[in-house]
């Protein structure tokens, strides 16, 4: 069951940004309107790239490892600073990051807190930006390898719970205590987890949180069993485990039996699913024939539902997994991979439900996304078991139902999810994008088949974790581009 602390969310609704806006003109792009078959490529995988780069903390790795295909967004970048000032070099190149251990730290500077008068003295200082994930997996490392060090945030990443990963890892022996507010950052991780054979039970489905005890645990040597309410992304779990780690899984529950492993000097990053959602998206809104297909995407089943949902509700996609496409390719960073063919648009479909908790994970960065698809079909559909959709960014169940009201789409807000109802006109506007990645994409790709002009306020925040989005999107045929700064 999810736990909101002792109370509702402070209300912080857009992070302390100000992006350009993106202005959309409605319509297909005259060479991309009935053309046989597009393609177009999308970057690495965000959440692999994180963990990715985390494993050269880890015992095992390679003094030099190279991450190959890693997002490059706000949110992968975050991490780089923190990773420097405790001594590990990571140099960009494309695509291509590498990453050498024994470097001179680089300190970063301590952003003021309120409630903080004084900071613990001679340990590092990371700050991951607004990015919960590399907040979150790094307590969980620097927990499991003992490494004294604290971690901070942004405004609004200081007020998402830390709890739901501080209170396991003080399970298994951790000394983390809070600076500022309880349950939030920043946190000093002042000694390791030591208690083998523990068992501890995680409140919330949060992948980040399991991947945080898991990466801790690993780093530790140390066995333990965690158990889960509902399997949400593995990433962590399948590069452990092409590490050469044993981990046992049954069910809502994993053991890690403390063995060694050994990190490969190069890690291979699948594209994110999540970010091709977003050209898949628009061609089936614009439903005007053709195919569209997208190479060496990251097929892990829990990280497919957008695809799945909409695949159940009648649209034509399919998936051609590794070397059974020709534009297919290996297992990356322990990941299935393919590429994901869509054909037609959205006429046979009928309006969608998510009820089910593993399938609201599958898609939980998609649910903006999918709420603006809903609104374009007929019919009622119900996007639930979404209440932690309230600790992201923004609370994105009510940032998703005010964009999409903002078209003039209906949308009704649930303790734990939306109600989409299909069929109202939609019109171009002026619609808020509250400086959050996902509610600004989901919009702008909504734009993209509504007459007129849109203009996204903020929307330029997809660099958080698509820096290409505009150009991915042009790419199949969308008129995007950003405001004049």
């Amino acid at each position: 069951m999810l736990d909101a602390r002792s109370g509702p969310r402070k209300e912080f609704d857009r992070p302390d940004t100000d992006s350009p806006d993106l202005v959309v003109d409605g319509g297909r792009a005259g060479e991309a309107v009935g053309a046989g078959a597009l393609s177009v490529e999308v970057p690495g995988d965000k959440s692999v790239s994180h963990r990715a780069l985390l494993a050269a903390l880890l015992p095992g790795a390679p003094e030099v490892l190279t991450v190959r295909n890693a997002n490059l967004g706000g949110a992968v970048r975050a991490l780089l600073p923190a990773m420097r000032a405790l001594g590990v070099a990571v140099d960009a190149d494309g695509g291509t990051l590498t990453v050498r251990r024994g470097a001179l730290p680089v300190p970063q500077q301590v952003r003021p807190h309120p409630g903080v008068t004084g900071w613990p003295e001679g340990v590092p200082y990371l700050e991951t930006g607004g990015s919960s994930a590399a907040a979150r997996l790094l307590i969980g490392v620097l927990a499991g390898s003992g490494t004294a060090a604290v971690v901070d945030g942004d405004e609004v990443l200081r007020h998402r719970p830390m709890d739901w990963l501080v209170d396991p890892l003080a399970e298994l022996g951790a000394d983390i205590a809070y600076l500022g507010e309880d349950g939030c950052l920043p946190v000093w991780v002042k000694g390791p987890v030591c208690r083998p054979g523990r068992t501890v039970e995680l409140r919330v489905g949060s992948a980040q949180a399991r991947s945080g005890v898991l990466l801790a645990v690993a780093a530790a040597g140390l066995p333990a069993t965690v158990r889960h309410p509902v399997r949400s992304r593995d990433h962590t779990e399948r590069m452990l485990a092409s590490f050469g780690g044993v981990l046992d899984e049954g069910d809502h529950e994993l053991g890690w039996g403390g063995g060694a492993f050994t990190v490969p000097e190069v890690i291979d990053v699948p594209a994110d699913p999540s970010l091709a959602a977003y050209p898949v998206a628009a061609h089936l809104l614009w439903g005007d024939g053709g195919t569209l297909r997208v190479p060496g995407v990251c097929l892990n089943p829990t990280r497919t539902g957008f695809f799945e949902v909409l695949r159940r509700a009648g649209a034509d996609i399919a998936y051609e997994y590794g070397n059974g496409g020709t534009e297919g390719g290996g297992p990356r960073g322990g990941e299935p991979v393919g590429t994901v063919v869509v054909r037609g648009g959205l006429e046979q479909a009928g309006p969608v439900r998510v009820d089910e908790p593993w399938l609201l994970h599958a898609l939980i960065d998609e649910v903006p996304l999918l709420a603006v698809v809903a609104a374009r079909l007929p019919g009622t559909s119900w996007i639930g078991c979404a209440q932690e959709l309230r600790f992201k960014e923004t609370d994105r169940l009510t940032t998703t139902a005010r964009m999409a009201g903002a078209f003039g789409a209906r949308v009704e807000v649930a303790a734990d999810g939306l109600t989409v109802r299909g069929g109202a006109p939609l019109r171009a506007g002026v619609v808020p994008g509250f400086e959050d990645h996902r509610i600004a994409m989901a919009a702008a790709t909504l734009a993209g088949c509504l007459p007129g002009r849109t203009t996204v306020r903020g929307g330029a925040c997809h660099r958080t974790s698509f820096p290409d989005f505009a150009d991915v999107q042009r790419a199949v045929g969308a008129r995007i581009a950003k405001d004049p700064l």
